[in-house]
Order: C-alpha cells, then sequence, then structure tokens
C-alpha cells in the first residue's frame, strides 16, 4: 500500500509563525539549583554572542533584530569528581522537553542520575540547559533552531578548553547527547569536529517518521500550561494527558514514580522552529508518495555524518520506537546496530554502538539506566579515559571495528547480562 507522509510539522513547522518576543537572561547564580542533584556540582551561567543565531543553513532576515541585542545566557551544571578535577569532561546536551535535569535527576539519583555516575567514573560532566531551555534564554522560537543550537554547543566546547567553567580548562571533551541532544552534536561535530568523541543516545540515521508524527500531535502551545506561561509565542510543550508515555518509555522496565516525575518536574517545552528545521536539516520529509509494506515507514536522514571525524558512539534501547528500523530490527543486538548504521560513517569516526535491553528512548530514565551508564562508561574509558590517555590507542586501533565492512561489533557492547 501506499503511505503519505503526515503532516509532521503541522506541530513541528509552527516556526513560519513564530512571533517576535523578547528573550529572558536569567541572573547568575552561584548554588545549586534543583536540577543539581549530583554530589560537587555547581551551576554556572555561561555568556554566548547572539550571533550564534546566524549559522543557519537558510538566512534568518532580521535575526538580529528578532534577539532584540544583547547576548544569550546559558545556564548548567558543573559536576566534577570527589578526587578533584580531571583532565575531561563531558558536555551533556538534553532532548527537546527536557532541560539539564534530565541528567542530574533528584529522583532516586543512585539510579538515575547520569553525572553522579560519572563523576564516580573519574569523568566531569558539564550538563547544559540548551538555548530556549530550563534556566536559559528564551529568544523567539523561530531562531531556537537546531542550527543555533549546534553554534551553541560550539561556543560551550571553547569555554571548556579555555577555562570559563569553573576556572578549569579541560584538555578532552566528550559531546553526549540525548535524543535531539544528539542531533545537536552530531551538526556540531559535523561542521567542526571539536571534541575528542561524540556519544549518542536515542538517536541513529534512520527515522520513523509516522512515529515521530503521532508523538507530536498532541503537542500544543507552551503558554497553556501555567509552568511555561512566560515562553514566547512558538513554544510548545506535551499537552494534557502525559508524556506520551508509550512512545518514551520500555513500559515493563519502568518505575510508574519516575513516569510521574518525569511528567512533573522533567518536562520543559520545545520550539516550532527546531522541530522545522530538524526536518529540513536532515532531509527526512519525502516531497512525494512513498510506497511501503510496512505499517510505519523507514527514512534515512542525510549524508552529514560522513562528515564526522572524531570517534563516535551510539546507545539505543532495544525497543527504541523512533531510531530503531522497522518493527525494531536494527536494535536486535549491538552488532546488529553496529553493522547497521555504519556505512553512513566514515572510517574516521571509529564509529560503535550498543543496545540496552528491555529499554526505550528515555534511556536515563529506564529501570535499568545503570547499565546504560555503566556502558558510557566502558567507552569513554577505552577512547579517552578521565586523564585522556587512551586517546592515541584508540585511534590507533579503531579501524578494524569502522567504517562500511563491519560485519560485527566488539564483544565488550554485546548483550547486558540482566
Amino acid at each position: 500500500m501506499q503511505r503519505c507522509i503526515p503532516r509532521a510539522s503541522l506541530a513541528l513547522g509552527l516556526a513560519l509563525v513564530a512571533a517576535v518576543a523578547s528573550f529572558v537572561i536569567v541572573p547568575g547564580v552561584s548554588s545549586a539549583s534543583p536540577g543539581d542533584a549530583a554530589p560537587q556540582c555547581e551551576s554556572h551561567d555561561l555568556t554566548v554572542p547572539s550571533s550564534v543565531i546566524e549559522g543557519q543553513v537558510v538566512p534568518l532576515p532580521g535575526a538580529r533584530l528578532l534577539a532584540g541585542g544583547g547576548d544569550f545566557t546559558i545556564h548548567g551544571s558543573l559536576c566534577l569528581p570527589s578526587g578533584g578535577t580531571p583532565k575531561t569532561v563531558m558536555l551533556a546536551l538534553h532532548g527537546i522537553t527536557y532541560s539539564n535535569s534530565y541528567w542530574n535527576s533528584e529522583y532516586q539519583p543512585e539510579t538515575y542520575n547520569f553525572s553522579r555516575h560519572m563523576t564516580d567514573a573519574g569523568y566531569a560532566v558539564f550538563a547544559i540547559d540548551r538555548l530556549g531551555y530550563g534556566q536559559s534564554s528564551k529568544p523567539p522560537a523561530a531562531l531556537v533552531t537546531l542550527d543555533s543550537q549546534a553554534e551553541v554547543a560550539h561556543q560551550v566546547i571553547s569555554q571548556l578548553r579555555s577555562g570559563t567553567v569553573g576556572g578549569t580548562a579541560f584538555e578532552h571533551v566528550i559531546l553526549v547527547g540525548h535524543s535531539y541532544g544528539t542531533a545537536t552534536s552530531w551538526r556540531e561535530t559535523a561542521t567542526y569536529n571539536d571534541a575528542d568523541a561524540v556519544i549518542g543516545t536515542g538517536w541513529a540515521n534512520t527515522l520513523q517518521t509516522l512515529l515521530v508524527a503521532r508523538f507530536f500531535a498532541g503537542f500544543v502551545p507552551a503558554q497553556l500550561d501555567k509552568r511555561f506561561a512566560d515562553r514566547p509565542v512558538g513554544y510548545l510543550t506535551p499537552g494534557p494527558g502525559g508524556r506520551e508515555q508509550n512512545y518514551l518509555y520500555d513500559l515493563s522496565n519502568v518505575d510508574p514514580k519516575m513516569i510521574k516525575y518525569d511528567a512533573e518536574v522533567l518536562q520543559d517545552t520545545v520550539t516550532a522552529a527546531e522541530g522545522a528545521t530538524f526536518y529540513n536539516r536532515y532531509g527526512a520529509v519525502p516531497v512525494t508518495y512513498v510506497p511501503t509494506t510496512s505499517e510505519e515507514l523507514e527514512i534515512p536522514l542525510s549524508a552529514q555524518a560522513k562528515d564526522i571525524k572524531i570517534p563516535t558512539f551510539m546507545i539505543n534501547g532495544a525497543n527504541e520506537l523512533f531510531f530503531c528500523g522497522i518493527d525494531q530490527n536494527h536494535c536486535a543486538s549491538s552488532q546488529k546496530l553496529q553493522t547497521e548504521e555504519a556505512k553512513y560513517f566514515s572510517d574516521a569516526a571509529c564509529f560503535r554502538a550498543a543496545v540496552i535491553p528491555n529499554a526505550g528512548h528515555d534511556l536515563n530514565l529506564q529501570r535499568n539506566a545503570p547499565d546504560t551508564y555503566a556502558v558510557v562508561v566502558t567507552y569513554a574509558n577505552q577512547m579517552l579515559g578521565p586523564d585522556g590517555g587512551n586517546k592515541g590507542s584508540y585511534r590507533a586501533s579503531c579501524g578494524a571495528i569502522s567504517g562500511t565492512d563491519v560485519d560485527s561489533g566488539q564483544a565488550t557492547f554485546g548483550a547486558i547480562e540482566e
């Protein structure tokens, strides 16, 4: 049968009508904020130039005027190991409708707090509220795009290396993304390749477009939720009735209290322009009818990944609905995911992949989140290490497990024993 791509941009493409509004600059704070749950954490507000909005693939006339002048503030939580400051920091980028709290859960942090697990392993973590989220600046929605998010990430990497964040000039930076945060890190890396490695979760090079459209169908203007009443026009949030939990979790392996915490504490917004530019930049919307015999439609994203020249790692849940292919067949195993995805990268990416059993899209919120964290640490240690000592050796030995000729992945990232 034939299926036409539904109006996925109906909710997402509202960027075209995003109105002019002033953005909010959040004053600097020195004490921990509610999202900063891990030990040894401090809040930092960075200043990034408003010129980040000018790096659009499709120029936005009058963007500077829309921004209202001045710079933007990016809020983040810097968490350090108890033993001191390492040479390696992870820059964590959350997905849509979240903030840095996705990485810094206060609900059962011993299980769900990413920053705590990484600092226990010896790494520093700087988890930011991306532009338009949490305590960061809220420009007009039309300016908060995939392009501007990538430019902000580039600015933050530079400041981590220069010592602006916490007074430490980190020698090594690992980009860690979740969902749209991974899209942001890939776009930034394809342009600059200025981090040492990129770890993406909840993302891949194929997309189940119909499922994404269904997920966004229930989104409403953020102003209808009293928590986000001050957001400019064009900001969206999940509507009443929850966060479309069937799309985000493996419901057989999630704490109902976490679902409640997610909806009541972690939930944030998204701009229509982020959705519109994601589809636009990744070429994910066909221009004609597409025949398929499947209930869903699997569409390859752009060739942008070929421009990534630093070590790249992908982690998905076995029951990831959006990015694991038809019937989740790409995520049948770590080796299968690596085989399916390696063809999109060049050898320079030293591409690796892992699948987490009994997990969905929001890996940090599943009961087995520590399994995900253990895989992240294993990869980070092999590729770099808290002191960066493995960087050269990993690059020298990764040729056998990268590129288009991959038949199977390393046993290290095979199935995780329950």
